[in-house]
This record gives C-alpha cells, structure tokens and sequence, in this order.
C-alpha cells in the first residue's frame, strides 16, 4: 500500500481501534527499522528481496525544511490525531500502548528538525555492508528457489544503494556538517578487505549462501544459474565499493570535519541535546551527565578499592589492571579455548536464572565467533518463531590480549539474563513490533528517527551484568574486579561523551581519561572514543538505563517489604518491552499501587499482568517499504 500521493512512499494507518491479529502479523514491520538491507524483520512480512531506497537531493534543494518525506508528514498527522484520542475512550488495557506510541512518534518529531545533520552522513566505519558484510544476508533464509532468488534481488540493488549513499555525502560536504576523519578512515581497509578476495570467496558469496544452495533440493541446473548472477551481482556490488573508497579519498575526507565533537559545528550543541534525549529518553543536560558520571566513578572506585583489599593487593587500581594484562594466568591460549569459556559460563548462569526469573520463554541461543575484528561481542536477536536463534557473537581473533576476568561481565550483559531474555520475553509475551524489537542497525540517522529506547535497553544488559553478583556466578575477587572495570567504564562514557560533545575536550585528552580510569588498553580507549565521537550521546544511555532500573527495584522493595518478589518485578520489566524511562517508571509505579500492601486494589486482568495481543491501539502498518523512513 503506496502514498496515494504517487511519490512511492509507504502509506500508513492509524488504528484507533482494535486491529486483528491476523492483519498485524501481516503488515507490521519492525517499528523503527529503518533499512531493509537490514533484513532482521524476517518472520514479520516477506521483504527479503528489497533495499532501502535513499534517493538523493539535487543541490538545490539543500535546506531542511524541504529534505522532507512522507514519513514526516505522516507523524505530524498521527500526533494531531492522537491529540484528539482521550485515553479513557481506548480499548481495555490499551493505555500503554498509546502512551508508548505518542511519546515515539513525538521523539520521531522533535529530530526531524535535524534530518540534514545526520542523515547525509550514512557511511563510517562501525555499521553498514563494509564492517560487516556478513549481516546483509545472517538472518535471510535460504531453501527454496524463490529464497535465493530474494537474495540476489538484494545483491543487484546494493551498488545502487551505496550510489545514493555517495549523493548523501556529498550534500553533506556542500553543508559543511560532515563527519570527522576518525569515524571513516577506517571504511578504507574495510572496502579494501572487501576487494583483495576473488569473487567466489567474498562474505556475499561465502557460506551460508553457498552452502545453503549446495544442500537444498533446487534442481541442479537452477543452482548454477543462481551461482552464475550471484557472483555477476557481487562483482558490480565490488565496483560500488570501489567508487565509494575513491569518494571517501578524494572528496569526502578532505571535506571531514575540523572539530572534534558535534557542539563545533553550527547547531551543533542542539543536535548534541537532542541526542542525549533521544537516547536516554530524558530532559538530563550535558552538564548533569557529566556530573552523574564523576559521581558513578567515585562509588565504583570505592567498591574496587575494597575488593583489592581482600586480595591483599598493595598497589593502585590501575597497576592491578596492568599486571591482569601480562598474567598469562588470566588468559586464553586458543580462540578455541575463549569461546568454549563463553559457552560453559552461559551453562554457569543458566542454572541460576530460576532464583531471579520465572517463565523464562523458551526460545533458543547461540554462541559464534564473530567474523571480523571489532568489540568484544555483541547480541542480535533472533526471529520471532525462533528459526533463527539469538546469536551472540563473541571476538575470540586475539585470545592473547583478552582477559578473562571480564568474560562473565560480558555474557551476562550480552546473554543471559542481559539481551537475550530481554528480546526472547518480548518476542514471547506478543508485543507490538515496536515494542518488542530491540535492535536498530542505523545509528547515523539518530535522532532524526524513531527511538530505541536505548536507555531502557542497554540500562537492562548492565542492570544485568550487577545481577550476576546475586546470583554468585563471580566466583572470585578477580572476576569481581573484571565487573567493576566494565561498570566503571560505562561511567567513564558519561565523561567523556559529554566532554567531547559538549565541553570542547580535545580526543586525546578523552582518551587519556579513559586510560587513567579503566582497565582499557590504548587501542581499545582510542577506538571507543572513536565510536563516541560518530555516534553522539548512543553511550551515555547504558548507565543512566542501569541507574533507573535500579531505583526502580528500591522503591519497589520499600513500598512492598516482605511481599516483593524480585522475579515478578523482573517479569513486569521484561514482558513489557522497551519504552521511555518516564513510562517505566510509570508502568513500575502503577504495579506498586496495585499490590494488596500498598493500599490499591490488586487487579488480575491488568495489561502488565498478562501478555499483550498483537492487536494494539497502534499499529504502524507497513506493506510497501520500497520507500525511506526519515
């Protein structure tokens, strides 16, 4: 269902209904899933074949208030309809719905005033086909013929993609508001990575794709015609990449910004607010994220002085770090060895979530090596009829510079009970798409888009890393100094987001602070650093997120006494999906009063006591996406 306006954007409806199940399980796509060369939507509609268009702007054009498309327009009319919806006159138990809804589409607006800041600059080197090509086809699935077929649908419109990426950039170097060198020098060894192997052997053609189409039953001489315009489709999806690394050297990074946070450049401090709202779903200012995470440093320092002590280590905290990162005692010998260290604590914890959690929904969990060098490991969540698992994809490449103590840290934040028991509950409990969807695979675009709700989401996979202290996986000082160390540099990102950002720190000076306060290495400092600097306000969020949930749980346990059950509240964080801090503070506030002991009227029926339909208030409804979200 196109725009009836002939521009060939997606037209959408607003349900103030109820809409059957039926018809959301058809239409709905991941709310704010912004580009279909992310086909991580699989299991919500059949779009495996498509790309996200990005047309281009003629130079003309080049002012914000023109830079506009349907979508824009489109939440302006949801938000003037929804302003005449009185929540009394909803559906039973549709309130949060709306109130989650109102507050996206709202957050959508506000960035939208800085679509020209963001959205011309689609290419840098943490997200998209050159970091990690493999993604462009992990959670596609290939069996029958129409499958590959699909793919290399997708294969053939990817230069053309990448093409329009090119036309974005270059309006953002005649807008002057591009990207620092540091956040896409690197896109050149990824292209050039891309290049230096022969056709056959490129991360598009490799396995699974091969050897999906080698096991399935497509008839012989289908398969060769598959394999014939797939290797055609990545040699012209190469010569895309070649006329994007000779942009990127001749014109782009020329061009890149000379300052090293956004807050230098024009309007650049409102951008910066802006994001910080946008994902910390809060009205905090630099200043007092800035000052939360000094304090958060102090307390955590204080908590890792007194585990020293136990350990009868004499010297400072930084010198029991460096002496951690030349023990051979703390170290994995094979790649081998470090992810089978990742698989037996997944094992450890497992046995422990009875204590903390209840019906935990069973949907399955992976553990890969990651195939390129990056972070230590990150989660993406599976399908919703679970054929694909939830994978977490751990860097074992350097098993000599990885210590262990932080593994546990890790797995709890990236597994269990951290990401993955949040995407499975939410998959489970049958939550609108644009509450149960944890995952966004265009931070560029931020905020000039839907939010995330990056607060509530990477809040919990650190709430969960201090769980794993109840549950008493960290067997040791050691392994306690590791948790630290993650906390307080989640901390440290308060700091120097925010002095980058903000206060007009200079990068090493950042980078410094980052050394002088963390377990880090130089490499790893300079590149997180690097990550903050593309991504404005995106790591501010996991400590604020973390601070709420725990507030939350206090005043629940002070309200209730003996009658809280720690498993009960996680089931009301986790059933209910991602949202807005100030609604979970609400949905946490409303269960409290409710409870016999507080004085309210315990209600069996209420929404956050069972799981919630597909059917909602809103659906945002989506059965043409040829077309751009902005």
């Amino acid at each position: 269902m196109t725009c009836d306006k002939g521009c060939g954007y997606p037209a959408y409806r607003l349900c103030t209904g109820v809409c059957s199940g039926a018809d959301t399980g058809e239409d709905c796509c991941c709310y704010g899933r912004n580009d279909m060369a992310d086909p991580r939507c699989s299991g919500l509609g059949d779009h495996h074949c498509r790309l996200s268009s990005l047309p281009p702007l003629p130079p003309a054009t080049c002012q914000a208030d023109k830079f506009r498309f349907t979508t824009q327009d489109k939440v302006r009319e949801f938000l003037a309809k929804l302003d005449g919806v009185h929540p009394g006159s909803l559906p039973t138990n549709r309130d949060l719905d709306f109130a989650i809804f109102k507050e996206h589409l709202q957050t959508a607006q506000d960035g939208f005033a800085f679509n020209m800041l963001q959205i011309v600059n689609p290419v840098n080197f943490l997200e998209g086909i050159t970091g990690d090509p493999a993604s462009f086809h992990v959670y596609l699935p290939f069996s029958t013929v129409g499958d590959f077929e699909n793919y290399i649908q997708r294969l053939t419109l990817l230069p053309k993609q990448i093409d329009e990426k090119i036309e974005l950039m270059k309006i953002s170097i005649q807008l002057k508001h591009t990207l620092h060198n540091v956040s896409v020098v690197g896109v050149i060894p990824q292209i050039e990575k891309l290049l230096s192997v022969n056709d056959t052997e490129s991360p598009l053609y490799a396995p699974p794709f091969t050897t999906k189409l080698n096991e399935s039953s497509v008839s012989e001489d289908k398969k060769e015609s598959v394999r014939t315009r797939a290797l055609a489709a990545v040699g012209h999806v190469k010569e895309a990449l070649r006329r994007l690394k000779t942009f990127l050297e001749d014109e782009y990074m020329p061009n890149t910004r000379t300052t090293w946070g956004v807050g230098g450049l024009p309007n650049g401090t409102a951008l910066y607010e802006q994001c910080l709202r946008y994902h910390t779903s809060t009205d905090m200012t630099p200043q007092q994220v800035h000052d939360l995470g000094l304090s958060e440093m102090a307390r955590i320092q204080t908590n890792m002085q007194a585990a020293l002590n136990r350990l009868k280590f004499n010297g400072s905290i930084q010198q029991f770090y460096e002496d951690i990162r030349h023990n051979p005692q703390f170290h994995k010998n094979t790649s081998e060895e470090l992810l089978d260290t990742y698989k037996d604590y997944v094992k450890i914890i497992t046995l422990k979530l009875s204590l903390l959690f209840k019906n935990i929904p069973d949907y399955p969990l992976r553990i890969l090596p990651m195939t390129f060098d990056g972070p230590l490991g990150f989660y993406q969540s599976g399908s919703p009829d679970g054929k694909v698992p939830g994978t977490f994809y751990a860097n074992v490449m350097n098993p000599a510079n990885t210590t262990t103590i932080t593994l546990m840290s890790l797995v709890l934040h990236e597994t269990i009970p951290g990401h993955h028991l949040q995407s499975i509950y939410s998959l489970a409990t049958r939550l609108p798409p644009y509450r149960a969807f944890i995952e966004d695979s265009n931070y560029y675009r931020m905020p000039a888009t839907f939010p995330i709700n990056t607060a509530h989401i990477e809040g919990w996979g650190l709430y969960a890393e201090f769980l794993g202290e109840e549950m008493g996986v960290y067997t040791d000082d050691y392994m306690l100094m590791g948790r630290y160390s993650d906390e307080i540099f989640r901390a440290v990102r308060l700091v120097v987001d925010t002095g980058l950002h903000y206060f007009g720190w200079e990068r090493q000076r950042a980078i410094e602070f980052m050394l002088n306060n963390t377990a880090k290495s130089r490499q790893t400092a300079e590149m997180e650093i690097n990550r903050y600097l593309t991504w404005p306000g995106q790591a501010t969020a996991y400590k604020i997120g973390e601070i709420k949930l725990r507030d939350l749980r206090n005043k629940a346990t002070a309200a209730l006494g003996d009658h809280f059950d720690i498993r009960d509240f996680h089931s009301l964080i986790l059933e209910n999906g991602k949202m807005p801090l100030d609604l979970l503070e609400q949905l946490v506030d409303e269960w409290i009063a409710s409870h016999p002991t507080s004085g309210g009227t315990w209600l069996s029926g209420a929404w956050w006591s069972k799981p919630l339909l597909w059917s909602t208030l809103v659906c945002w409804s989506v059965k043409e996406l040829s077309g751009q979200f902005f």
